[in-house]
């Protein structure tokens, strides 16, 4: 079960260097940049910290969208859920992350669900005061618009990769964004099961088994249960761009 550690966040004692600010300090340099210390107050006060344990959900798609969420640590998968039970994870939320769920300015419904992979410790903020911010700060509603527009570009060239590629370039591009995005290093373990890793390829768990294993007999990757090592990237990149 979620467990809230902060209620109001402007009365928290740890505020100005724990539990509150941090996470508006850790996009500040992005998102919150424009905001002025007392629109930063305004934001946080009644702002939510919470512990999501793996496998609970943040946030369910086409439930009303209350909440924007700021990722302080751990992993979470962001997906769509079709009427059919089959998912499409289109990326890995991690520490920095700033997510809208997509409704923030589009008829107030979160167009996506969010679950923990891993034990996540976020914050919950008001959407209604995000959006009163945006109308006056001209500045901070510029940035979040580029916030918005990047993110949908992501999930359109996602889309143009998953319809005009092969399914071994969409497996390439699976272990490439998670070495590159998500973990930075050449072996790393993922907190994610073969289904989950086909979902975000848009293939079944069957074809994703096999053309990670003909990866492995090419010498590309090495796996032990959850771990991934990636021993020829080039390869990698080259499979990639020829789908």
């Amino acid at each position: 079960m979620a467990k809230i550690i902060d209620i109001n966040c402007k009365t928290c004692p740890q505020k100005d260097n724990d539990c509150c600010k941090t996470c508006v300090d850790t996009h500040k340099a992005s998102v919150f940049a424009p905001l002025t210390t007392s629109e930063i107050d305004f934001l946080i006060d009644g702002k939510q910290q919470i512990i999501y344990n793996p496998g609970e959900t943040i946030i369910k798609q086409n439930t009303s969208s209350t909440t924007v969420v700021c990722i302080k640590e751990g992993l979470a998968k962001v997906y769509v859920e079709s009427n059919t039970g089959k998912n499409v994870i289109l990326r890995i939320a991690s520490h920095g992350d700033f997510i809208t769920g997509g409704g923030l300015f589009n008829g107030s419904i979160q167009h996506f669900s969010i679950s923990a992979l891993t034990q996540v410790k976020c914050c919950l903020v008001n959407s209604a005061k995000l959006t009163a911010l945006f109308s006056e700060n001209a500045d901070f509603a510029v940035v979040l618009l580029r916030h918005h527009t990047k993110q949908n570009n992501f999930l359109l060239q996602k889309l143009v990769n998953h319809t005009q590629k092969y399914m071994p370039g969409r497996v390439a591009d699976t272990i490439l964004y998670l070495k590159k995005e998500i973990f930075q290093t050449n072996s790393f373990q993922v907190p994610l099961t073969r289904t989950e890793l086909a979902e975000m390829s848009n293939m079944t768990k069957e074809s994703f088994v096999r053309i990670l294993q003909q990866f492995k007999e090419s010498n590309i990757i090495k796996t032990q249960g959850n771990t991934i090592e990636i021993m020829d990237e080039n390869s990698l990149i080259e499979i990639s761009k020829n789908g």
